[in-house]
C-alpha cells in the first residue's frame, strides 16, 4: 500500500481522528494517487479537433504506452471508453477522469478493508470500513475532477500535502 492510502488507513482504524480528518485524507489520497497520471496531454488530446473519433483512441493508445504507472492506465482507460462513446473536450476529460476517481476509490477502499480483515479482528475491521464508507459519502468526484481540471497544470504529486497536526493544541478534541 502506498503511503497516501496508508495515512488514510491510519486515520480510519484510530478513533484519535475523527470524521472530518478521515474524510480530508480520502481526497488527498486520490489526488496523490491520479496526478501521476498525463493529464494534461490527456486533455489536448481530448480537445483535438479531428473528423475522425479513431485517431483520438488511437493518440490515447500511444500515450498508455508511454505512460506504464496503474493511475495512467486506468485514467487512459476510462478516457478511451469516454471518446468510444461519443465524449469529447472537456466533457469528455471530465467525464474520464471522474469515472477514474470512483473506481480507484472504490478499489483502494476495498483494498483497505481487505488488509484489516486479514490483519485484525473483524470489529476492528468493521470499525474501518464504517469510517471509509463515511468518508466516500461525503466524497465529490465530479468537483475533485473539475479541480484536477482547472486551467493551467495540474498540480505535482509532491506539492499535495496532507494537513498533520503536531502541536498540543491541535490534538483531538476531549
Amino acid at each position: 500500500m502506498r503511503r497516501h492510502w496508508k495515512d488514510l488507513a491510519e486515520r480510519s482504524a484510530k478513533a484519535a481522528f475523527s470524521p472530518d480528518q478521515v474524510s480530508e485524507a480520502l481526497p488527498h489520497a486520490l489526488k496523490k494517487e491520479i496526478l501521476s497520471a498525463p493529464i494534461k496531454e490527456i486533455r489536448d488530446i481530448m480537445d483535438s479537433d479531428t473528423l475522425f473519433p479513431e485517431l483520438r483512441i488511437e493518440r490515447l493508445d500511444a500515450l498508455r504506452q508511454a505512460h506504464r504507472s496503474a493511475a495512467a492506465t486506468h485514467v487512459i482507460d476510462c478516457t478511451i471508453a469516454a471518446a468510444a462513446s461519443g465524449l469529447t473536450g472537456e466533457v469528455g476529460t471530465h467525464a474520464a477522469l471522474q469515472n477514474a476517481l470512483q473506481d480507484t476509490t472504490r478499489n483502494a477502499l476495498r483494498g483497505i478493508e481487505e488488509h484489516y480483515q486479514r490483519e485484525a479482528s473483524s470489529r476492528s475491521a468493521g470499525y474501518v470500513r464504517t469510517r471509509l464508507d463515511a468518508a466516500s459519502r461525503q466524497l465529490d468526484c465530479g468537483a475533485l475532477a473539475r479541480e484536477l481540471l482547472t486551467p493551467g497544470t495540474p498540480p505535482s504529486p509532491r506539492s499535495v500535502t496532507l494537513p498533520r497536526q503536531s502541536g498540543v493544541d491541535e490534538g483531538p478534541s476531549l
